[in-house]
């Protein structure tokens, strides 16, 4: 593959890229470029570039890799849960008024976990990541996942509680 096709393919993907990585980041266009561009330039020093018959599948797949190194490395943050950013559908503004509370709450709750734990929450409950995925990427086992989860869940249903008491 000469560098102009490789160009031409590239420009071709990087919106679905793009796109693909905000799904990591959540913080902006300039990180999940960052990724894109990290993940195209280890595609191009692949020394099986000639024989790659799915460029684009691989390309994702890079991509995959250098977001999760992102997110082990704990430099994701929690914009993602940022109620300002959220659709509501509820007609009745004092609703979305209360989802908005309580999503900022949760935002709140979640920040004063140990990092463990909020990362073990965010992967799983946010994220949809699966047990095993998820202890790869914070170095530990299967077993220690659950045991962040629990506590962490057990922290925020406490803290929720107490506020719904008062």
């Amino acid at each position: 593959m000469t560098s102009q096709e490789f160009n031409i393919l590239v420009g071709k993907l990087r919106p679905r890229l793009v796109h693909f990585a905000n799904g990591f980041v959540k913080g902006g266009a300039a990180t999940a470029e960052d990724m894109v561009q990290d993940a195209v330039i280890k595609l191009w020093r692949s020394n099986e570039l000639q024989e790659i018959r799915n460029p684009e599948a691989l390309t994702v797949q890079i991509l995959r890799n250098v977001c999760l190194d992102y997110l082990k490395l704990k430099k994701n943050n929690m914009d993602a849960l940022n109620p300002n950013f959220r659709i509501y559908t509820e007609a009745d503004p004092s609703a979305v008024l209360e989802s908005k509370d309580e999503m900022c709450n949760v935002n709140g709750y979640l920040a004063q976990l140990p990092e463990d734990q909020m990362l073990a929450i965010r992967l799983r409950d946010i994220m949809g990541y699966e047990m095993d995925e998820i202890a790869k990427i914070l170095g530990t086992s299967e077993g220690n996942v659950r045991t962040l989860l629990s506590r962490a869940r057990q922290k925020l249903r406490e803290k929720l509680m107490s506020k719904w008491k008062q």
